[in-house]
């Protein structure tokens, strides 16, 4: 009889923590189905079957998104993270359609790292099938990182650290504030307002920044660069024309092949392009150019600059004054040199033109000693010596081909 109580008692203990285990259980999934649900539906849209996935997530510090196909979207416009994930599919019957969208499989789940969102294919052979994911988050946490093997992105209204890459697509950003770093096989660039700063690396594209309020720096295998204002930035393209229009810091530009055009500089300019020419509005700092055939226009200089080009003519104002102007070379191998000097400017200079055309050497300046050699019936080299004002910082002009004027700045 004992033994038998014995036996009932720990039949019923154990029923009990069954009971106990199953409540458990039910008040768990009570819990995680407001905060982990998910749902699909497939329906038709034009040619295409969709297959629509929405879920939720609970807030996070970070939120990563990897999928190895499709455009991905991110707003920060949500108190949690909601997603809503089309597969698209251009099969011929809903059956076949349901087949590739299970070769598409779609996570989502939240630890404590952070928010994560995946799209995996089983079979990367998947014809006429896209998909779009459209995530939105918390406006501020600490990081966003996105990755695609190949599609659009699209981010706006964040305030976080922005890391995204893919393997070819179009770029929109705006309204991000956050350092914002994007890696593109390539695909046009779109940029509205950044707060922080911004580096790009693309197979190519074209780039157009509207605003960047720190450091700017993009690196492409070809295409036109447009910056509209930045702190300071450094540009490189493989072939294509750069347009900056205000930099509030040091400013470096380089193009395979292609126009610079530079607007208002605070600091320092160093401008390079194999073949095209260039323009500089204004520069607070040092600057350098180089091209390698192309004409060079440069304006309000408050120090010195250094220019090359293979074939053009010079343009150069220098507007700085006592103890700002810095040793300076202007060399074209064809072309007109043409300098703006202050009147009051302690300059020495040292031009000459090897086969001087037109009046050869010209100058508005009274101390500038102007020599000649050879006749008027054959090309004569001439030269131009002088201590403007004293004398002070060197500026050495020269042209193999063509005529320097000097004129004092109005």
């Amino acid at each position: 009889m004992k033994k038998a109580g014995r036996e009932d008692f720990g039949a019923r203990r154990a029923a009990s923590s069954r009971k106990w285990t199953a409540a458990a259980a039910i008040l768990a999934m009570a819990v995680a189905i407001p905060l982990w649900a998910q749902q699909s539906r497939v329906y038709r849209d034009g040619n295409s079957w969709v297959e629509e996935i929405t879920g939720t997530l609970p807030a996070s510090r970070q939120v990563r998104i990897t999928t190895d196909l499709g455009s991905v979207q991110v707003q920060g416009t949500s108190p949690t993270v909601t997603y809503v994930i089309r597969k698209r599919s251009h099969a011929p019957s809903q059956e076949a359609a349901r087949r590739q969208f299970e070769q598409m499989r779609i996570s989502a789940i939240k630890n404590a790292e952070g928010a994560f969102i995946e799209g995996r294919l089983a079979n990367r052979n998947l014809n006429q099938f896209s998909a779009e994911f459209l995530v939105q988050i918390p406006r501020k946490l600490e990081m966003v990182k996105v990755e695609t093997r190949s599609g659009r992105l699209d981010f706006s209204s964040i305030v976080a650290t922005v890391l995204a890459a893919t393997g070819g697509g179009s770029v929109t950003l705006d309204d991000l504030d956050g350092s914002v770093k994007i890696t593109s096989g390539g695909g046009n660039v779109e940029v509205g307002r950044l707060g922080s700063d911004f580096l790009l690396t693309s197979g190519g594209g074209d780039v157009h920044i509207k605003n960047v309020a720190g450091q700017t720096r993009v690196n492409i295998g070809g295409g036109r660069v447009f910056v509209g204002s930045s702190k300071g930035a450094s540009i490189q393209t493989g072939a294509g024309n750069i347009e900056v229009r205000k930099c509030t810091g040091d400013l470096g530009a380089s193009s395979g092949g292609g126009n610079l055009n530079l607007g208002d500089v605070s600091g320092a300019v160093q401008a390079e392009t194999t073949g095209g020419s260039v323009r500089l509005d204004s520069a607070r700092g040092r600057v350098q150019v180089t091209t390698g055939g192309g004409s060079v226009e440069l304006r309000n200089l408050s120090q010195g600059a250094q220019v090359e080009t293979g074939a053009g003519g010079i343009t150069a104002e220098f507007v700085g004054k006592r103890g700002s102007f810095t040793d300076s070379s202007l060399h074209t191998a064809a072309g007109d040199v043409v300098v703006f000097l202050p009147k009051d400017l302690p300059v020495t200079v040292h031009a000459s033109s090897d086969m001087a055309t037109g009046h050869g050497i010209v100058s508005e300046f009274p101390g500038l000693r102007i020599t000649k050699e050879g006749s008027n019936f054959a090309p004569r080299s001439m030269y131009a010596e002088g201590a403007l004002d004293g004398g002070g910082p060197a500026l050495k002009v020269r042209t193999i081909i063509g005529q320097i004027d000097f004129r004092q700045s109005r």
